[in-house]
């Protein structure tokens, strides 16, 4: 019988090397950004600089909004951005790969800037990224697989026995299957962030 979606699960069970790898890179430029003050200015640094005002910007508009206002801010902000990493990942990839990138590189960026200044690690990890962060980041990097899947097959090699149009009808069909559990992870992440996380930090900073 033909199946127009995937149990949620099944999708994760079968994509879990996809979703290895885009935590890789994140987190690979996450910790590279972090540590590229010590080396001097990067030639990243400019565009980096601009994206950082962007989302300051953003941040501004949020906290000067009703807290409903603010999640639903935050959630469009963030569902734009993973449904382009999942719409536009057959084009080699490269939509989800830059994506990564500059999250994974603005994250360790930041968190560079607050130990400069005298904060804890440790605490704005614990506080001020995980409460939300946990269920942000198991969609963007869910979305992410999925669109680096887009791009592999889709491109350069078709999946096992597939040709590359069944094999991206075939990914689509799992891109689909996962938006309800997206969008449900990016409420709970942007309710957490504006309802939770700045009382966490209040408390502990």
């Amino acid at each position: 019988m033909f199946r127009i979606f995937f149990p949620a699960g099944q999708v994760i069970r079968e994509n879990r090397s996809w979703i290895y790898m885009a935590a890789a890179i994140f987190f690979g430029c996450s910790i590279f950004f972090y540590f590229a003050p010590a080396f001097g200015e990067s030639a990243a640094e400019p565009a980096l600089d601009e994206q950082l005002q962007a989302l300051e910007g953003l941040f501004s508009l949020i906290l000067d909004s009703a807290p409903p206002v603010g999640i639903a801010l935050i959630f469009m902000n963030n569902f734009f951005s993973m449904a382009q990493m999942l719409l536009l990942g057959f084009l080699a990839g490269v939509s989800p790969l830059i994506t990564l990138g500059v999250n994974g590189a603005m994250v360790g960026t930041l968190l560079s800037f607050s130990a400069g200044e005298g904060g804890s690690l440790l605490q704005v990890i614990a506080f001020g990224l995980l409460p939300h962060g946990i269920f942000e980041l198991f969609a963007f990097f869910l979305c992410a697989a999925l669109g680096l899947k887009f791009g592999f097959h889709c491109v350069a090699s078709p999946l096992p026995g597939k040709t590359r149009i069944q094999s991206f009808r075939y990914i689509w069909k799992e891109a689909i299957s996962i938006l309800p559990l997206t969008v449900l992870l990016l409420i709970a992440a942007a309710a957490i962030e504006i309802l939770i996380t700045p009382r966490l930090l209040e408390l502990t900073l």
